[in-house]
C-alpha cells in the first residue's frame, strides 16, 4: 500500500516540475516580439521558422466554440507553445528544456 502511495506521489511531483509557464510576449530567434493579440500572419512573419509540431482542438469562450491551433517552437533551450484562436494569438506558454 505504501509503495502505491509513493508511486502516485512521485507522479504528481514530476508533473508539477514540467508545468508550463505563461507569458504575454516571446522574443524570437531574430529578436522580434510576438505578443498575445497578434495575428497569425504576424506570428508566422516574426518567427521566421517552421514550428516543431502543430495540434488542433476545441476552444470555448462563453457559449462559442472555435478551433484552436497550438504551434510548438524551440528557441535556444526554451520550448514555446503558441495558441492561435480565430486568427489571433491567445496564449503563450514556455518550458525550459534544461530542467
Amino acid at each position: 500500500m505504501k509503495s502505491i502511495l509513493i508511486f502516485f506521489l512521485s507522479l504528481t511531483c514530476s508533473s508539477l516540475l514540467f508545468a508550463a509557464n505563461e507569458t504575454d510576449t516571446l522574443r524570437t530567434a531574430n529578436g522580434q516580439l510576438v505578443t498575445i493579440g497578434d495575428s497569425y500572419t504576424k506570428l508566422i512573419d516574426r518567427m521566421d521558422q517552421s514550428p516543431l509540431s502543430m495540434s488542433s482542438y476545441e476552444w470555448k469562450e462563453g457559449k462559442n466554440s472555435y478551433t484552436a491551433m497550438d504551434y510548438i517552437y524551440q528557441i535556444e533551450n526554451t520550448i514555446y507553445t503558441v495558441t492561435v484562436v480565430n486568427n489571433q494569438v491567445k496564449k503563450i506558454e514556455w518550458i525550459n528544456k534544461d530542467i
